[in-house]
């Protein structure tokens, strides 16, 4: 009876989080716009850089990101932990020449962000990559799917 109410306290908890996550907007009706859409985005962009914004990413608790077509993330939390943790996004010194295009190919809910980074270490340039990615929108603002696309290159 006790691992019964457990598990039925553990599930409401779970579904008020999840209430509290993606609240009802008015934009949320109308779905999101691109002053939104841009704006969700670039909170991604800057946790590319300083892991101390990763936390403050809209996300939809089910965010799936692919790179270069492999799945690398599967959840708010998994993400936001890999950004802040910060190992593989390290290298990155800057996001340089960013370009947005609102819904590419008439994709509803989507944003293009086509940027370089510069990468290095201590100051030491290693190369560079120019990313295309691609965000998929809630109509709340929320993130819930991202396609980057990159390859990095030799320094100039």
């Amino acid at each position: 009876m006790i691992t019964r109410l457990g598990r039925l306290a553990a599930v409401a908890a779970l579904a008020g989080s999840l209430v509290l996550v993606s609240p009802m907007t008015a934009e949320a009706a109308t779905g999101c716009s691109q002053a939104g859409s841009q704006a969700s985005s670039q909170k991604y962009l800057d946790a590319l850089v300083d892991r101390n914004a990763a936390w403050s990413i809209p996300l939809d608790p089910f965010v799936i990101r692919y790179e270069n077509g492999l799945p690398t993330s599967v959840s708010a939390f998994d993400l936001k932990l890999q950004l802040y943790l910060h190992i593989q996004y390290s290298v990155f010194t800057s996001i340089e020449n960013i370009v947005w295009t609102w819904q590419p190919d008439g994709r509803e809910n989507v944003i293009n962000a086509t940027y370089d980074i510069p990468v290095g270490v201590g100051g030491l340039p290693l190369g560079s990559s120019t990313v295309v990615e691609d965000f998929t929108l809630n109509p709340d603002c929320t993130i819930k799917r991202i396609d980057a696309t990159f390859t990095i290159e030799p320094p100039a």
